[in-house]
């Protein structure tokens, strides 16, 4: 590969990685046009198939185009491309958690969990991947495993315990004595 190749594809990486940012950036405060959203997000994908020779970055591309899926809606391919990406890098954290994300939104909760105990062996002192596990046990009516991981992503980082009142995945457990009690207790 000619350093005008490395130059290329490194160019071509930060510009998808660009649009991504663009589409994500304000999420939490402003929805972008459904359509503006989606056209970045295969302009992305464009930036990253012009890689002819992706070499030690092919993992990192597929995550890439996995997001850009992600983001327009597309949830079938990304998990698609996420999954070639674990395979591929099966320590990437942001990857694993993705395809969590994107497996409950295909409904398999299944292997929302599975992946996502995958993530919490790897870094278990990473309060968001406790908190997704327990949201999709709660999807399948465990208490006693969203109890056990939702208590570990509290105990990582408190800032958890703020969002359950307002996530919509632990209402099949929410009545649930044990639940409640992991709630009132006071940090």
């Amino acid at each position: 590969m000619t350093s005008i190749e490395r130059v290329r594809r490194k160019q071509n990486i930060r510009e998808a990685e660009g649009y991504l940012e663009l589409i994500s950036l304000f999420e939490d405060r402003w929805q972008l046009d459904p359509d503006l959203r989606v056209r970045l997000a295969d302009r992305a994908i464009e930036c990253l198939s012009e890689i002819s020779n992706p070499q030690g970055f092919k993992p990192h591309i597929l995550f890439l185009k996995g997001q850009a899926h992600r983001l327009a809606g597309r949830y079938p391919e990304a998990v698609d491309c996420f999954e070639q990406s674990t395979r591929l890098d099966s320590e990437n954290l942001h990857a694993l958690l993705a395809l969590g994300w994107c497996y409950k939104r295909v409904d398999r909760i299944d292997l929302a969990i599975k992946v996502l105990q995958e993530a919490v062996a790897l870094e278990p002192e990473t309060a968001i991947s406790h908190y997704n596990l327990a949201c999709y046990w709660a999807l399948t009516g465990n208490v006693t495993q969203t109890v056990r991981e939702l208590a570990i992503a509290f105990d990582l980082d408190g800032k958890y315990r703020d969002r359950v009142a307002t996530e919509p995945d632990f209402d099949l457990v929410r009545e649930s004595p044990h639940f409640q009690a992991l709630l009132s207790v006071n940090v």
